[in-house]
């Protein structure tokens, strides 16, 4: 756990490995506090771990250097590409993330994956949006919202650092002022798929100090199953009680979702058409979740889905045998049948 504080700013970061072998998760939180990361490596064999770590180290030197988010991140994506050739890490590596840079207390944020970035005001606001499948299907209407929390392909991403081409890497950007009383949240997708929203806000709008709230989040997601690593990183001014404000406030940043936990409810979710409506009262799909991998990473969402479906896959081993046995069977009777009916 890291913390310390500075220009009316705290900061404070909290991971755990999970029910995962090892952490694959990096996160990072400049001495000024001006500058805070969260990256969650994408790969596991191939180095997830390694990539991460690199992207904390580039954004680290970059952002000190030239000031720029987007362009650290884009700088990063490079140096994790290059890093195999120089012998780090393995081939296929790669990272999400999601940063937040601090000018006083105007804040830029930028991601690229799933990892995400919250801010608490009274109501829990999600302000970036992810680079998934299962998102663009949410963008589209095709399916509910409550179908895209538990579908079972919602951590296929299609956007990471170190497997984009540089001119077809896609960086999310948002920006805000963090206002007294606020927290800014930033976490990987193992915080965010395993604690709901109506929990993150009761966290958050607790009154213990931000170090015992970020271990309490990572502690909750654990609990929950912590089928992935888990990583949060919490930035407040703790200086006055978080107030609520207008979900339709235009002066903040740009919500993708705002959740009120007073009432339960959730503006700003795209209204879906009804017959993606009519299915959230169907059976759950039970399908095991895909898992992030490099090669999902490096192809479209559907060629996935495709490569899933894929008949070759499907009749591979003792389903082939049966298979074939089935047609045997199958020619024989056709073969009986003839012999015992044919004039």
């Amino acid at each position: 756990m890291t913390t310390d504080s500075g220009a009316g700013r705290e900061a404070w970061g909290a991971t755990d490995v999970g029910r995962r072998a090892h952490n694959e998760d990096a996160y990072y939180i400049g001495p000024a506090r001006d500058l805070v990361v969260v990256a969650d490596g994408v790969g596991g064999h191939h180095a997830g771990e390694v990539a991460s770590q690199i992207t904390c180290e580039v954004l680290a030197r970059e952002v000190n250097a030239v000031g720029d988010l987007e362009s650290a991140i884009r700088r990063a994506n490079e140096e994790v590409a290059a890093a195999v050739t120089a012998g780090r890490g393995k081939s296929g590596m790669a990272t999400t993330i999601v940063a937040a840079h601090f000018h006083s207390n105007h804040y830029q944020l930028a991601w690229v994956g799933d990892s995400r970035a919250y801010l608490w005001d009274g109501q829990l606001k999600l302000l970036t949006r992810d680079h998934s499948y299962v998102e663009a299907l949410l963008e589209k209407g095709e399916i509910t919202f409550e179908e895209a929390r538990h579908h079972p392909r919602k951590n296929v991403i299609v956007q990471a650092i170190g497997l984009q081409d540089p001119d077809k890497l896609r960086v999310g950007t948002n920006q805000g002022e963090l206002l007294p009383g606020q927290i800014l949240m930033l976490c990987s997708d193992g915080l965010s798929d395993m604690v709901d929203s109506r929990d993150l806000a009761a966290i958050l709008a607790g009154d213990k100090p931000l170090a015992e709230r970020s271990a309490e989040l990572v502690q909750t997601a654990v609990a929950n199953g912590g089928r992935d690593n888990i990583t949060v990183v919490l930035v407040g001014n703790a200086v006055a009680p978080a107030t609520e404000s207008d979900p339709d406030d235009s002066g903040g940043p740009e919500l993708v979702w705002c959740y009120d936990p007073a009432t339960g409810e959730y503006h700003g979710l795209p209204a879906p058409p009804p017959v993606a409506a009519a299915r959230i009262n169907s059976p759950p799909i039970r399908s095991r979740v895909a898992p992030k991998s490099p090669e999902v990473t490096q192809m479209m969402a559907m060629d996935k889905m495709a490569d899933l479906r894929s008949p070759a896959r499907s009749l591979s081993g003792p389903r082939r045998g049966l298979v074939i046995t089935a047609v045997v069977v199958l020619a024989l009777g056709v073969a009986a049948t003839w012999f015992f009916v044919r004039p």
